[in-house]
């Protein structure tokens, strides 16, 4: 499945760690810099604290001290992800959403490297993604691709839009696929072959990519649903059903090796 909100955030915050590392402490206006690290500080602790509302008026006035400050923008744009629950009714969840996109596509315009553009990217079409706005998350990873063509990730997530929308106007036996207009027909299969072999390069460039592989599993079954010979869908649930083993091995073997890292200490 797509990450989730927990893992969304700790992408935001990989973004902030690249960019702390690179953060100038000196210049110009240093005074006014020191006070602008002074609300980015206040700010992590409140977010720390879960207090989010509070850590994003410390960020926001870490930017307005210096607009440069990359940091802060990108704790910002955390912050305001940390508030978004996918699926919620409450209209505030919603705007949090819309404005941790335009805060992260002020972060893809701005940094410096090109590993914090990618990462705040997957955000926005994470984001999109969960507000169920399928073309701009799509997009997004489009664009990631022409700027990292090796990122993996992008690939699975245009899959797993692909068989959203294809599960959508299949049913979940295939029980609408007879009732389908022909150019339904036609641009459902055109997403599934999309999907697949979005996925088919997404493991080629990670072997041990078990939740791209989970994925080809429920396309094959997918494209099953439209195959009318019964060998040949026979055929495509057979290699759906070698994938989806190979996936689990692959999934059980990294959660061994999770389990085998020493934990880390929990401090109060």
């Amino acid at each position: 499945m797509i990450r989730t909100r927990r893992k969304l955030v700790h992408r935001c915050l990989a973004v902030v760690c690249l960019a702390a590392l690179a953060a100038p402490a000196t210049g110009c206006g240093f005074i006014t810099k020191l006070r602008a690290r002074d609300r980015l500080n206040k700010g992590v602790k409140a977010f720390t604290e879960q207090k989010y509302d509070v850590a994003a008026q410390f960020f926001e006035q870490s930017i307005q001290l210096d607009p440069q400050f990359d940091v802060a923008r990108m704790y910002l744009a955390t912050t305001y992800t940390s508030q978004f629950i996918p699926g919620s009714p409450d209209p505030k969840s919603r705007q949090m959403a819309e404005k941790a996109i335009v805060t992260f596509k002020e972060v893809v315009e701005r940094a410096a490297n090109k590993e914090s553009r990618v990462n705040a990217m997957l955000s926005i079409a994470s984001l999109h993604y969960q507000l169920k706005n399928y073309d701009e998350s799509k997009e997004w990873c489009r664009k990631i691709q022409q700027l990292d063509p090796n990122n993996a990730e992008c690939l699975y997530r245009i899959a797993v839009i692909d068989f959203d929308q294809s599960l959508k106007v299949t049913g979940l036996q295939g029980e609408n696929v007879e009732f389908l207009k022909p150019e339904e027909k036609e641009k459902t299969l055109g997403l599934i072959d999309e999907g697949l072999k979005a996925l088919e390069k997404a493991i080629e460039l990670r072997k041990d990519y078990f939740d791209a592989m989970e994925y080809q599993n429920l396309l094959w079954r997918e494209k099953a649903k439209f195959e009318k010979d019964e060998k040949a869908k026979n055929e495509l649930i057979r290699q759906a059903d070698l994938t989806a083993q190979k996936a689990l091995v692959l999934r059980l073997k990294a959660q061994e090796e999770e389990a085998k890292k020493p934990k880390k200490l929990q401090t109060k």
